[in-house]
């Protein structure tokens, strides 16, 4: 049984070294794809996107690769440390948020002294005002997730503050929760895009307006910035203080109407497997024919693309 265990223990002994030869040699390509935005070519929006959804890493490996590639521009000292064998990527990843190039030497020497649990100790006393406590959100059950994170005390006292006003407008004590509950139906009812739409589409309803002045409206707003410049050249006024490119800003209502049209969501469809983009954060809207092909900004030339796939729909569109 021994030969049996001794020829397990090589086996695996092997695998594991092949294992980290074909980490270090990945992360060097990846280096290279991100320098060259090789990415873009294949019609991925981010090096995080195509480690996911091409190379078919996991959301953590693809994590800590690409952490370690975008810190590397900065800090070449940290992709030279994880090919050489000196920490692994896990460490890497981890010292990466704290590197620069003053402390490299020193935070790469604690992670290949050290275990993962000190490490992180160490690395909270060195940089306090980096958080230790890793950012968290996980579903409980079907009504309720758990959270953890890491705040400024500043910003604890003003929850704490928050906590006091909701209570006194309930008449009864508050907890954490629903006082987080209600600061954040506030914030949205006040600030969240669709929230604005949704209001724009109800006075709309109250004052309807056809299709085809809202068509109307459009033309003659792009009439009025095409006449812009000459109107300019009759305005006493030095011409460096006003400057326009021809770009006609797009009205309130027609965006709120893009909001509404696309359920503010990034409409990017990937070729690949037909799935919609998710992203609901850092959107832009986005003229399906450009504004210098002639493209308006009517309704049905507008829709909305997550900040990345804008990008990538920029730089396909560009040749």
């Amino acid at each position: 049984m021994s030969h049996v265990f001794c020829a397990l223990h090589d086996q695996a002994l092997k695998l594991s070294r092949q294992y980290l030869a074909c980490e270090k040699a990945l992360l060097e390509v990846l280096v290279k794809i991100e320098a060259k935005k090789v990415y873009l070519e294949q019609g991925y929006a981010s090096l995080t996107e195509y480690s996911q959804k091409a190379l078919g890493l996991s959301r953590d490996v693809s994590w800590n690769l690409v952490t370690i590639v975008h810190k590397s521009k900065a800090v070449p000292e940290l992709k030279q440390a994880v090919q050489m064998g000196v920490i692994p990527l896990s460490k890497a990843r981890q010292i990466a948020p704290h590197l620069t190039k003053e402390n490299s030497q020193k935070f790469i020497a604690l992670a290949q002294a050290m275990p993962r649990e000190k490490l992180q100790e160490a690395l909270a006393k060195e940089c306090p005002k980096i958080p230790s406590v890793e950012e968290r959100a996980r579903v409980i059950n079907a009504t309720q997730a758990e959270l953890s994170l890491c705040l400024p005390k500043e910003v604890m006292e003003e929850i704490r503050r928050a906590q006091d006003r909701v209570s006194e407008s309930q008449k009864k004590w508050v907890g954490l929760a629903e006082t987080l509950e209600q600061v954040v139906e506030f914030y949205l009812q006040h600030k969240d895009l669709k929230e604005k739409a949704r209001r724009h589409e109800v006075r709309k309803s109250k004052a309807p307006v056809s299709v085809e002045q809202s068509r109307r409206t459009v033309r003659e707003s792009d009439a009025a910035a095409r006449n812009s410049e000459f109107n300019f050249r009759h305005i006493n006024k030095p011409r460096t203080k006003i400057q326009t490119n021809g770009r006609i800003p797009i009205p309130a209502g027609i965006k709120h109407e893009v909001i509404i049209k696309n359920a503010h969501q990034c409409t990017y469809q990937d070729p690949r497997t037909q799935l919609r983009c998710d992203k609901e954060r850092f959107l832009h809207i986005h003229h399906k024919i450009s504004v210098a092909m002639g493209g308006t900004n009517a309704l049905e030339n507008l829709t909305l693309l997550c900040s990345a796939h804008h990008r990538l729909e920029h730089y396909q569109s560009s040749g």
